[in-house]
This record gives C-alpha cells, structure tokens and sequence, in this order.
C-alpha cells in the first residue's frame, strides 16, 4: 500500500492500493493507438501502468482478478468509477517496489491484519472502499477475494451516500434503511454489500464502522 501526498485534492496522506485514471492510450496496441476508455482492456491496462509509476511493481504477464467496483458519492466533487483487482505475484516480485516520492509516499508490503492494526492506532486513515477491501482480506483471505469475482456481480457498482447530522459526516452504504431516503444518486443494492459495514461515521481524522 502506499501513502497519498498530503498535497492530493482527493484522499490526501490516505493509505490506499495504487491506482488512478484511465489514460486515453491505455488498452491500446503496441504501436500507441489510443485505447478505449471504459473497455475491460483499458481498466487492466491502467491498473499495470499505474501501479508500475506510483509503486515500480511490475504486473506485465501477471493474471488480474478484478473482484469490486465501486463509485464516488454523487455529494463529491470529484467522482471516480472504480474497479479493484487482484494480482498474486511470484515469490519476490514485489522486492523492488517503491513509491515514486510524488503522489506516493511510504510504500509498505503488509498483512491486511497489519495494516488494520496501524488504522485502529489512528497511525493511518483509510477510506471507505479501502477498509472494507482490508476486512475482506483479513476475514476471508486471498480465497474469499477470488471468490467474489467469480460468484458477485462485480459490475454493479457499490455507490455509497453522503449525510451529515448533528455535525458528523456519515457514509451510507446501499444496504442501510437509510440509504432510499437519503439524498443523492442511488445504486443498486449489490449482493456482496451484506456483509460489509453499513455505515461510516468521519470520528476525527478517520472513517470509522458503525
């Protein structure tokens, strides 16, 4: 995982997985053509190119298991389309990886369990998506993960809702009663969202279950 730069208009000094845009070339052929944004093609090819610029981890020839797909609040500025995927890399893969000192920061290999524990020391915020990716890891391991993108519809996006009362920022995920009513742009109600918090209340610096 890497550190965002307290800099980032979005997510600042969060602890997130690489990630970022899809480019206009990605998914296209050797010679440049430009891809086409929004392909399954393009999203693998972001997620490679990506990870090698923020993290220096090479994923050329690696399998992508992508296992979630989540979408920004509508009450955000700045709204992202986002899948997450899997890689298993080969006994000492990852040994190069860095951050690239610019958007990221202080790379750090780790068990799920590990990092959790550093977010309960308050030593890390982690977003929403991010900390729901971590339960799952945590609790259902790298088996769990695969199997979700085998059995879940992957495609329905998870888009959450933004409340605030009393002053606290509440997240509102799709399971929650609440979540009909609430102002915003709904989603549907994915299945894998069960098991998953149904709410996330802003306590100090850090989103936390509730």
């Amino acid at each position: 995982m890497v550190r965002r730069s307290a800099k980032s208009p979005f997510m600042p000094s969060s602890l997130v997985f690489p990630g970022g845009r899809v480019d206009d070339t990605d998914g296209g052929d050797a010679l440049g053509d430009r891809g086409q944004a929004g392909t399954d093609a393009a999203f693998e090819a972001a997620a490679r190119r990506e990870c090698r610029e923020e993290a220096s981890l090479d994923l050329d020839g690696v399998p992508l298991v992508w296992f979630d797909t989540w979408c920004t609040p509508s009450a955000e500025p700045r709204r992202y389309h986002t899948r997450f995927y899997l890689a298993v890399l080969p006994e000492g893969g990852g040994a190069q990886a860095q951050t690239d000192e610019h958007e990221t920061h202080e790379g750090r290999w780790a068990s799920a369990a590990a990092h959790l524990d550093a977010w309960n020391r308050e030593e890390v915020d982690l977003p929403p998506p991010t900390l729901c990716t971590l339960l799952r890891l945590r609790d259902q391991g790298l088996a769990g993960l695969v199997q979700l993108a085998e059995t879940a519809d992957v495609g329905e996006a998870i888009v959450p809702k933004v409340i605030a009362h009393a002053n606290v920022i509440t997240i509102v995920m799709p399971h929650d009663p609440a979540y009909a009513t609430a102002d915003g742009e709904a989603g549907p109600v994915p299945s894998r969202v069960h098991d998953l918090p149904r709410r996330f209340a802003l306590t100090g610096k850090r989103w936390m279950p509730c």
